[in-house]
């Protein structure tokens, strides 16, 4: 599946349309827009989004940001669907302060991905 760049950020960037699952309560977000970051240990959701889906907290953690501040976070665990591709069970923050939802590697890893940044193109295979 080849996905167009998110043009609205400067430079442009690799973005997924990604849906979030509670599979045990049978409830799902709509489709919404995630930033790809090869750089984030992790992905982060925005607390609204897990909230609306009753996602279960499945434990407390401190993060480190990039700035090196450490935060107390909650973890919930999701299905998520990216280019028809479920991925079950997997460990998301609840971001309480952010408003985009980040994949971090801990997802990138699962996928093929190609990014083409001179066709502003991220494919998922």
């Amino acid at each position: 599946m080849k996905l167009p760049y998110d043009v609205s950020y400067h430079p442009p960037f690799p973005a997924v349309s990604i849906r979030i699952h509670n599979e045990p309560r049978g409830l799902r977000t709509e489709f919404l827009n995630g930033l790809t970051d090869t750089g984030a240990d992790g992905s982060l959701v925005p607390i609204e989004h897990l909230r609306a889906i009753r996602a279960p907290a499945v434990m407390d953690k401190r993060i480190k940001s990039h700035w090196g501040e450490l935060r107390a976070v909650q973890l919930f665990v999701v299905d998520l669907e990216i280019a028809n591709i479920r991925l079950p069970a997997v460990l998301v923050v609840g971001d309480e302060q952010g408003n985009e939802i980040i994949i971090g590697r801990d997802v990138l890893n699962k996928l093929r991905l190609l990014l083409d940044g001179p066709a502003n193109i991220l494919e998922i295979k």
